[in-house]
């Protein structure tokens, strides 16, 4: 853990994109953009909570060491986004995965994609509910879950809208890709959420060597 440390943070903070033109994509929590094939992808716009490059040391998974970057276009949360209604064509949903610390078998996890809050259910229940906001009617949702903790059964519930097919993958096959279409009566929780600076929720990083700081920089 001594070979761990956050290095860049603070600087070179994400702007929030103009609020007129965007691209087809949206990216809710891009994280460090792990199953992207091209992570400058012109045709997506990248958003998360956090903007931090993170420097882990040698371990099992990364014998040479390795660095997550998380640089999003847009720094803000998906449970009140800044777009507004029917924007994308394609949205990814992959939220984070973790609840609580449960050792250091989740760190890895935790470092990609930060941690739920206490009221996880409220949080995700309305990122689903501003994923088909934004959404265009006719539109599609990849949601992305693994179920390191949490049954995906418990996550799909908490959305009325309902799944066309899904897939499984990874080793215990825990992981979930479960895709959505908008229909005309996509039900959205109360009006258009207002156009807003998210750089004031954005969580960027002290400058620290110590990865247990680097993850509770992840739980802010």
């Amino acid at each position: 853990m001594a070979n761990s440390e956050i290095i860049g943070a603070g600087q070179d903070t994400a702007r929030p994109a103009p609020k007129t033109e965007y691209p087809p994509v949206l990216d809710a929590c891009c994280g460090c953009r792990a199953f992207w094939f091209n992570k400058s992808d012109k045709r997506a716009v990248y958003q998360d909570i956090r903007s931090v490059d993170i420097a882990v040391g040698p371990r099992a998974a990364y014998k040479n060491g390795k660095i997550f970057s998380i640089r999003p276009d847009i720094c803000g949360t998906f449970s009140l986004m800044q777009f507004p209604n029917n924007t994308f064509f394609h949205v990814v949903f992959d939220p984070p995965h973790l609840t609580e610390k449960k050792g250091s078998a989740g760190v890895n996890m935790r470092i990609q994609y930060g941690q739920l809050p206490i009221d996880w259910r409220e949080t995700i229940r309305r990122g689903f509910s501003e994923c088909f906001r934004v959404l265009r009617t006719g539109g599609t949702l990849v949601f992305k879950w693994c179920e390191y903790e949490i049954p995906v059964s418990e996550i799909l519930a908490l959305t009325p809208e309902k799944p066309l097919y899904g897939h499984r993958s990874g080793k215990a096959s825990k992981t979930h890709w479960v895709v959505f279409i908008k229909g005309e009566e996509t039900p959205v929780l109360g009006e258009e959420s207002p156009a807003q600076n998210t750089m004031e929720i954005c969580h960027t990083a002290p400058n620290t060597r110590s990865l247990k700081n680097a993850q509770l920089a992840m739980d802010l």
